[in-house]
C-alpha cells in the first residue's frame, strides 16, 4: 500500500514502484528527473519511489546569490517536504526527514536509506531477484528491473540490494526452486563430489573434488561465506534456458499439485 498524507482533506500518495502506480494511474508518464519537471507532474525520487510535485518555483533568494552566480535554479514541493532545485540536492520520499514540509531540509544523507529499512521484497526486487538467478549480472539485472541507464548507478544500487537480507532470502528460495525443478539438491551435489573424490583416476581432480567437500560441510573456509554463495554457485555452467525451463517446469509441478 502507498504512504499516504492529508492537505485540506486531499489524500495524496507515495508509491513504492512504477508497478504499484501504474495500478492507480495506468497511462501516466513518470518523469524521470525531478529538476526539469513541471507542477503536478508524477516523478521519480532520488531513494527510487514516486510522488507528485505539488509546486514548483524558478525563483528563489539565497544568501550565496550573486549578480552572475544563482545559489539554485528554484525549488519543489511534495507530500513530503520542499527541496532547493540543486544537482547535489536529493530529493527523498522518507516523511521522518521532515517534520515541516514547507522548509527546506539539510538532514538527507544517505538517500538509500528505505532499502536498509525496508523488511519485505517489493515488486521490483522480485524482478531483481529473479533476473539474477536466470543467470543476468548484477548490474544488468537492476538495468533490467530498475530501467536504469547508467552502469555507474546500477551497479551501485545493485551491490546494497545484495547486502539486505530479505534480497539474499529471496535469492536463496528460488535457486532451491530452480534447483528442485532441475532434481538437484545438497544430497545430489554432495554425491556427485564424492564419487569424483573416492574413484577419480586423476590426482588434480581428486583433490579439488575433497577441497569443495571441505568448503560445503565446513571443515575448510568461511562457513558463512559458503552458505551464502553455496546455492547461487551450484548454477555456475548452465545455461539461462536451462534455469529459465527448470523455473518453468517447477511452476507447472505445483499447478499440477495443487489441482
Amino acid at each position: 500500500m502507498p504512504e499516504k498524507r492529508a492537505i485540506k482533506g486531499i489524500d495524496h500518495f507515495v508509491y513504492e514502484d512504477i508497478d504499484e502506480f501504474k495500478k492507480e494511474y495506468p497511462n501516466v508518464i513518470v518523469h524521470p528527473d525531478w529538476r526539469i519537471a513541471n507542477e503536478g507532474d508524477w516523478v521519480y525520487s532520488d531513494d527510487d519511489r514516486i510522488v507528485q510535485l505539488l509546486k514548483v518555483s524558478d525563483s528563489v533568494q539565497h544568501h550565496s546569490d550573486r549578480k552572475n552566480y544563482k545559489f539554485a535554479k528554484g525549488w519543489v514541493r511534495t507530500i513530503v517536504g520542499s527541496f532547493l532545485n540543486r544537482p547535489n540536492v536529493k530529493m527523498d520520499t522518507d516523511f521522518d526527514n521532515h517534520p515541516n514540509r514547507y522548509t527546506f531540509s539539510t538532514k538527507i544523507k544517505n538517500t538509500s536509506e528505505r532499502v536498509y529499512k525496508r523488511k519485505e521484497v517489493t515488486n521490483k526486487e522480485k524482478e531483481f531477484v529473479t533476473n539474477v538467478v536466470v543467470g543476468m549480472g548484477a548490474v544488468d539485472a537492476y538495468k533490467n528491473a530498475y530501467s536504469e541507464m547508467s552502469d555507474q548507478k546500477a551497479r551501485k544500487k545493485a551491490t546494497i540490494l545484495l547486502k539486505q537480507e530479505r534480497v539474499m532470502k529471496e535469492i536463496e528460495k528460488s535457486v532451491l526452486d530452480v534447483a528442485k525443478g532441475l532434481g538437484i539438491d545438497h544430497n545430489y551435489i554432495l554425491g556427485k563430489l564424492k564419487n569424483l573424490a573416492d574413484f577419480s583416476e586423476d590426482d588434480n581432480i581428486i583433490l579439488q573434488s575433497t577441497k569443495e567437500l571441505g568448503k560445503i560441510v565446513g571443515t575448510s573456509g568461511n562457513i558463512i561465506k559458503q552458505k551464502e554463495m553455496g546455492l547461487i554457485g551450484m548454477f555456475e555452467g548452465f545455461s539461462t534456458e536451462q534455469l529459465e525451463g527448470a523455473s518453468r517446469e517447477q511452476k507447472q509441478i505445483e499447478v499440477k499439485d495443487e489441482s
